[in-house]
């Protein structure tokens, strides 16, 4: 069975993907992208993932952006958010994938 959406559910949202530069983060931010979500992913060792999952997402007519942050230090972490709402201009959904 084929479900197929004919609306972008997330259309005017965005996200913030920790741990998003592979596997299921990555996927996750392309699923969101696919719904409408602008997105960003954070990577701590990842740039060159991060910078293809944030080239990927604006293939699919998004905005994103990838930024280094340890989702494990609170400091980072809170950074990666003011960072995320600086580039796209709010946040909606978290998702908190890193590992």
């Amino acid at each position: 069975m084929t479900i197929q959406m004919t609306e972008k559910t997330l259309l005017g949202r965005t996200a913030l993907v920790t741990g998003g530069s592979r596997g299921i983060g990555a996927a996750t931010a392309l699923r969101l992208a696919q719904e409408g979500a602008d997105v960003a992913v954070t990577y701590v060792n990842g740039k060159e993932a991060a910078e293809d999952v944030v080239r990927a997402v604006e293939a699919l007519g998004r905005r994103a952006v990838a930024l280094r942050a340890d989702a494990g230090d609170p400091e980072e972490a809170a950074s990666a958010v003011t960072a995320a709402v600086r580039h796209l201009g709010r946040l909606d959904v978290l998702v908190n994938n890193a590992g």
